[in-house]
């Protein structure tokens, strides 16, 4: 009968002096109980979870805005309620005309609507001035001409109405004018397209140095009842008169 193997035991290595003591003081150490957490419900932590990332969307969303919107000034101050804005006062086209004397207006007026009439010739060549404006009615060259006339007329009679006597041809009805038209344009009617235009500046202005020469007193002497005003007081509106019928013939014909 065979005797029985005998296993060898193993023998564990000696541990190093150092590790012994280090395990038999963590052997004698009490060991550390877990505290617990409180458990929080999962309805109250989903809410706050919610809140959090509410709070963050929002940040988001300002400093979005914040960069899209341009940087903004103070805030005016807001007028109480109750009171009406006041709108600002509109300027006159011409505010000298307020502290004018009689006769710087009747002046600024006869130069303004004389300009005018520079405005509507302008340009014009000399045949198209011969084109007359409508059947039966004058050409450019004849209406210029009638301008020089009337501005002679009122130099012959300039004394006369200063004295204060009606002009000849105040309440002149509709079949004198055009007898006296015809009358004053005949010496004229032979002159050419630029001897008008040079004819009409040379009358104006020596017209235009007879007013100034006389004296702005007495004021009612400018106004448009005395027969010196009144002489003077209707000749803008005759020349804006023509002024306006040239303009519309050129916009019509072209010319």
């Amino acid at each position: 009968m065979k005797p029985a193997k005998r296993t060898a035991k193993k023998v564990a290595a000696p541990r190093p002096k150092r590790e012994r003591a280090a395990a038999k003081q963590a052997a004698n150490k009490p060991a550390k109980r877990a505290t617990r957490q409180p458990r929080v419900p999962a309805a109250k932590k989903l809410a706050r979870g919610r809140a959090v990332r509410g709070v963050a969307a929002k940040k988001v969303a300002a400093k979005r805005l914040a960069a899209r919107r341009p940087a903004l000034g103070p805030v005016p101050r807001r007028k109480p309620a109750g009171k009406p804005a006041r709108t600002p006062a509109r300027k006159p086209a011409f505010p000298q005309r307020a502290r004018a004397s009689g006769k710087q207006l009747v002046l600024f007026e006869l130069m303004r609507a004389r300009a005018a009439l520079h405005g509507a010739i302008q340009g014009l060549a000399a045949a198209a001035a011969e084109q007359p404006l409508a059947a039966g009615k004058w050409n450019a060259r004849e209406i210029v001409l009638h301008l020089v006339a009337r501005d002679q007329a009122r130099l012959r009679e300039f004394e006369r109405t200063l004295r204060g006597e009606r002009a000849s041809w105040a309440g002149r009805d509709e079949a004198g004018w055009v007898a006296a038209n015809a009358r004053d344009l005949e010496p004229l009617r032979r002159r050419g397209w630029d001897e008008a235009v040079r004819l009409l500046h040379a009358t104006r202005g020596e017209l235009m140095d007879a007013v100034e020469a006389v004296p702005e007193e007495p004021a009612e002497v400018w106004n448009a009842e005395h027969p010196f005003g009144w002489m003077l007081h209707v000749l803008p509106p005759h020349d804006r008169h023509h002024a306006d019928a040239i303009k519309r013939w050129r916009a019509e014909s072209g010319a």
